[in-house]
């Protein structure tokens, strides 16, 4: 009987541990192979009759071997007989839960048990979302876009620095290109970044006025002059920035300050001369022109200033012709605008003027057009002959040389005919 406890007791444990056989597994009969307590032995915990046969076989064949069976096999323990007791009670109430034995419910609850690992299957799912989040670092990487590139991509400083920061040239009498009417222009202010000193930003306005900014130019020239209070280029700047804006009594102002700063600034005197004559004082004009002719160094600008004394002289009521005769004395009239000077004392006719205009060097044609016609607008204006004048001062307007002062004064001339 000691196989049949040891068996039991290995029931027991595999029952604990959940290894309880099914109904439906088939008994085997007990061997030498097995006796140690293998699985075949277990079917007698699951079968409540087969365990109690066995036992009464067990019985009597105690009590028939006597005391040979006593002496192979020691009495079990009372812990060993109680298990047995569990063991029996157990096999006798399985029968009760399941009342309605069937052949084929039998694999029903292996199916049972292989559909419960769904968790397994749900495992699998966490898996994509580690994958997914590199991805959406690899994303956020590459839409980083490099931040030095911007950085470097912002310096707007070299967009102002032009070749057209030095004075205007000579020949061209003033300040480069005026606009045909000195009307207010609605320029946009845009911020710009701070310059080393007034000379930058005297550089940065001329490229401003160049596109037509004039406010912008201001903005930089009030930098300029705050940092250099006597500076004579940013103060002219600043009076041609507000002339072609269309504040001409400030341009007047700015223009004195560059005087007062640098008493032959021949350009200054030019252009204060102009607006004087222009703003009706005409006697103010002929001293500026008087001072420019005493202070250019430049020929052609100086026979420009000594036609503009004759005009302005001749508006304040003055012997303008003899004036002109006898500076003409102390010139070399073989350059332009010398025709025209010969042409006001007398010297030379129309018709001389226009060939000299039209047959001169094709560099400076548009230059000789723009002050010839304008000139000989005045001359015909002398003689009383106003259409003849209207049609000459609309010839040189047709130039489209704004960057003489020839053109904004016809165009002048011509608002006076139609008042």
């Amino acid at each position: 009987m000691s196989y049949i406890l040891e068996a039991l007791k290995k029931s027991d444990a595999e029952r604990k541990r959940g290894e309880v056989p099914t109904l439906g597994d088939a008994p085997q009969a007990p061997s030498a192979d097995n006796a140690s307590g293998s699985k075949p032995w277990v079917w007698i915990l699951a079968g409540g009759f087969g365990a109690v046969a066995l036992a009464g076989v067990a019985t009597m064949t105690l009590m028939d071997g006597e005391d040979a069976l006593q002496a192979e096999a020691p009495q079990p323990a009372p812990a060993q007989v109680e298990q047995v007791e569990q063991v029996a009670q157990v096999a006798q109430t399985q029968p009760e839960q399941a009342p309605e034995p069937t052949p084929e419910p039998a694999p029903e609850p292996e199916q049972q048990v292989e559909a419960q690992p769904e968790p397994v299957i749900a495992e699998p799912a966490p898996e994509p979302a580690p994958m997914s989040a590199p991805q959406e670092v690899r994303v956020l990487k590459t839409q980083t876009p490099p931040e030095p590139k911007v950085e470097t991509q912002v310096p707007a400083i070299s967009e102002p620095v032009t070749v057209a920061a030095a004075p205007p040239p000579v020949n061209k009498v003033a300040a480069p290109k005026p606009s045909p009417k000195p009307k207010p222009k609605a320029s946009a202010r845009k911020a710009l970044p701070k310059l080393r000193n007034a000379a930058a930003y005297v550089d940065r306005a001329w490229g401003s006025m160049d596109k037509g900014l004039y406010a912008q130019a201001i903005d930089d020239l009030d930098r300029a002059v705050e940092l250099e209070p006597n500076f004579a280029d940013a103060w002219f700047a600043h009076g041609w920035a507000n002339e072609k804006n269309g504040d001409e009594r400030a341009a007047v102002q700015d223009y004195s300050r560059t005087i007062d700063a640098k008493p032959d600034h021949a350009f200054a005197l030019f252009s204060r001369g102009f607006l004087n004559l222009y703003g009706g004082n005409a006697r103010g004009a002929v001293v500026d022109f008087v001072r420019t002719q005493g202070v250019a160094t430049d020929d052609s600008l100086r026979l420009y200033s000594r036609l503009w004394l004759y005009l302005s002289r001749s508006r304040a009521g003055q012997n303008a012709r003899e004036g002109l005769k006898e500076d003409a004395t102390r010139e070399s009239l073989a350059v332009w605008p010398g025709p025209l000077v010969l042409h006001f004392i007398g010297a030379l006719d129309e018709g001389g003027v226009v060939t000299a205009v039209e047959n001169g060097p094709e560099a400076g044609l548009k230059e000789r057009r723009a002050t010839g016609y304008f000139f000989l607008g005045i001359s015909k204006l002398e003689h009383k002959n106003t259409p003849r004048a209207r049609t000459y001062f609309e010839k040189a307007l047709a130039t489209g040389a704004v960057e003489f002062r020839q053109y904004d004064a016809a165009r002048r001339e011509l608002e006076r005919l139609d008042r």
